[in-house]
């Protein structure tokens, strides 16, 4: 990942919050049900920009990652990675949830508990990943997997307002 991206360090506090959540991704805070309650100052909260990729070092392992879709900041507990070239932000999303690449997450996280273990950016840029290296390539797995997902929650709604619900593939046998 070090090929692909840098760690980035840049702090202001004159963004909107971004939250990141393994449910819904990178969104402004403000359109949380939550309380916000950021503290006494934002000086040290990092700056995110459209298509960088942000996680919780603590909650990678889960999946707590995503691509920005949004520029704001975000606490400094939380990692962002500026991508070093052209790169397909929707693809990386995609990618860096996959299930090896959370096992390789667990595996370079350090700390003495689950609770505690954290991926820091160092062992993160050692994760070695296969990626297409046309962006236009990346850009179409990346808007075929956004379809796909799209697709399947239609079909799930469809089927839990449905009075028979049946376990029907999407995909014919």
């Amino acid at each position: 990942m070090g090929e692909l991206f840098v760690e980035s360090e840049d702090r202001s506090s004159d963004l909107e919050i971004l939250s990141v959540s393994v449910a819904n991704g990178i969104y402004p805070a403000s359109d949380s049900d939550r309380e916000i309650n950021p503290g006494a100052s934002l000086v040290n909260y990092k700056v995110v920009r459209k298509g960088d990729v942000v996680y919780n070092s603590m909650r990678m392992w889960q999946g707590a990652v995503d691509s920005s879709l949004h520029d704001g900041i975000v606490s400094p507990a939380y990692v962002v990675a500026r991508p070093v070239s052209m790169t397909a932000s929707r693809f990386f999303a995609r990618l860096l949830k996959r299930p090896n690449l959370l096992c390789q997450y667990q595996r370079r996280s350090q700390g003495n508990s689950k609770d505690t273990q954290v991926l820091k950016f160092e062992e993160f840029a050692e994760i070695e990943v296969s990626v297409p290296l046309f962006r236009k390539e990346q850009e179409a797995i990346g808007s075929l997997a956004d379809a796909l997902d799209s697709l399947i929650t239609l079909h799930q709604r469809e089927e839990a307002g449905s009075e028979n619900p049946t376990s029907r593939s999407l995909l014919p046998k």
